[in-house]
């Protein structure tokens, strides 16, 4: 298994992996969360031994990163938000899996990339809105992407949705409403949203996938408050080995 874990990739990729401002907050300090995929607090979390389905890789031979920037809760301070996803470094038109079967939410195969002057004026504009706008963010930052609903198949205590952006291009025919099964390639990886496709080149490509847990309390995302020293290894706790 390939670990491609580029540190220019952090550098490169930052507008585009920059999330909306979370509502990440310091839980116990006292509390060991060793195992554990999101914690938000003591009633709030989510425990390895709470899921029912475990998922595979997105990018079959790209495991999880480890560098820290590649993950969640990596801090985008010009951006006043939080990565809430792992970046897998797969390259150009690698072949993307649905890392578990479930509905279409979204397809937008037809995406094409702003000009690197509109670019980076909606990284100003966020900027001066002290986050990024859920717009900016989900129609011009994430690119070519694909949602998944899992409903409550992987755990019985959230709904789950997986997030797999930046793709070069996306399964003809793939469209919202469609049900995909475990393994099925849903698109190529890319640089779709990224400052790289703005300027219409081929540097940059990877996987920037995202998994969300909600409930009638919120949205959670993986590795949510859980420490640096932990977080790929709980993380890599939720996908088969």
């Amino acid at each position: 298994m390939k670990n491609k874990n580029l540190y220019i990739l952090s550098i490169l990729f930052f507008g585009a992996c920059a999330a909306p401002k979370s509502n990440l907050e310091i839980s116990e300090g006292s509390v060991d969360k060793t195992g554990y995929l999101f914690y938000q607090n003591n009633s709030v979390n989510l425990h390895i031994s709470e899921i029912k389905n475990k998922l595979i890789l997105p990018a079959e031979e790209y495991a999880v990163p480890d560098y820290i920037n590649l993950l969640p809760n990596a801090k985008r301070e010009y951006r006043s938000g939080y990565h809430m996803g792992v970046d897998f470094s797969s390259p150009m038109n690698y072949p993307i899996r649905a890392a578990y079967g479930g509905i279409v939410v979204r397809s937008n195969s037809h995406q094409e990339d702003v000009d690197i002057k509109t670019y980076e004026y909606f990284l100003n504009l966020s900027k001066k809105v002290g986050k990024t706008p859920n717009d900016i963010y989900n129609f011009i930052l994430l690119g070519k992407s694909v949602v998944i609903d899992h409903g409550y198949n992987i755990t019985d205590k959230y709904r789950t949705i997986t997030v797999y952006s930046h793709l070069s291009s996306i399964t003809e025919g793939l469209i919202a409403g469609n049900i995909v099964k475990q393994g099925e390639i849903i698109g190529r990886s890319g640089n779709t949203g990224t400052s790289s496709g703005a300027l219409r080149n081929d540097k940059g490509s990877h996987l920037h996938w995202e998994i969300f847990f909600d409930d009638d309390s919120g949205r959670y995302f993986l590795g949510q408050n859980i420490p640096s020293e932990l977080l790929k290894n709980n993380i890599e706790l939720l996908f088969i080995k």
